[in-house]
């Protein structure tokens, strides 16, 4: 990580943002990730702490999307649907599809963001495939070949961007059981490979994203740290797999120690 001799505002976060599961919520994925986010958070280098002096900021939005009432809130920044226990990013679970919501979505999330990047993104299952997504539009920031071939998707990049002033590619995405959209009408989100650092946990016995689903979003990424790990569609747990998280983050030499949780 590239340390910058300007003197960093005395707030300043590193955000994080957090995105639950299909049928699920920002609450539930707190309480899937507290252990992670522990070691996480115990992990992060002092070269964060320099610059970025208000600590870690872990976002977590609910999906605007309620499964159970069949009724959606794209418009309101950072609303929550209360009384929703079944959430979700966009509708289809499926890779021969165009999803619908999805740019209603991405608008929802610049509104939520409120004009603030962020600077790192962990997902679970359709919160993993929507990290990714993220990541290739922050990415996009500097790459107008790569703008232009999502803008030709019809894909809201531009407005994500504006939305947010100096966002530059991510620091890292941590991908829990993600899997890669449908390449026919999101082809731009993964090819060319995406530069940014990525470590990817998939579940040799989850049978509703499949390993090998969740093989093909490595594709999207130049450079993939993988963790095979022996159970189903869930974030591990286990010490090994938050061994391997936490290796992944010293590699780029993270570390805080103040904390505050948003959503």
């Amino acid at each position: 990580m590239a340390t910058s001799s300007n003197h960093p505002a005395e707030n300043a976060k590193f955000r994080i943002l957090m995105l639950h599961g299909y049928a699920q919520t920002a609450q539930a994925l707190r309480i899937k990730t507290r252990p992670l986010l522990q070691d996480l958070t115990q992990t992060l280098t002092p070269v964060i702490e320099r610059k970025y002096p208000g600590g870690i900021e872990y976002l977590f939005p609910d999906g605007p999307i309620d499964l159970d009432t069949n009724t959606t809130s794209f418009t309101t920044s950072k609303s929550h649907l209360t009384n929703g226990t079944r959430l979700a990013w966009w509708l289809n679970l499926d890779d021969t599809s165009r999803y619908i919501f999805l740019n209603d979505t991405i608008h929802y999330l610049s509104e939520y963001l409120e004009g603030t990047p962020i600077h790192a993104i962990i997902g679970f299952s359709q919160g993993a495939a929507l990290a990714v997504m993220l990541a290739a539009m922050c990415e996009a920031a500097a790459d107008p070949q790569r703008l232009q071939a999502m803008q030709t998707q019809n894909l809201p990049v531009g407005t994500f961007l504006q939305s947010l002033p100096g966002q530059k590619s991510l620091e890292f995405v941590l991908s829990f059981c993600g899997f890669r959209g449908t390449m026919e009408y999101y082809s731009s989100l993964y090819t060319p490979a995406l530069s940014t650092p990525s470590f990817h946990a998939i579940g040799v016995f989850d049978t509703m994203i499949t390993a090998e689903e969740s093989r093909e979003l490595l594709k999207a990424f130049v450079a993939p740290e993988v963790r095979w790990f022996f159970g189903g569609h869930f974030v591990p747990r286990d010490t090994e797999s938050i061994r391997q998280v936490v290796g992944f983050l010293k590699r780029f030499g993270f570390r805080v120690e103040r904390v505050e949780f948003i959503g």
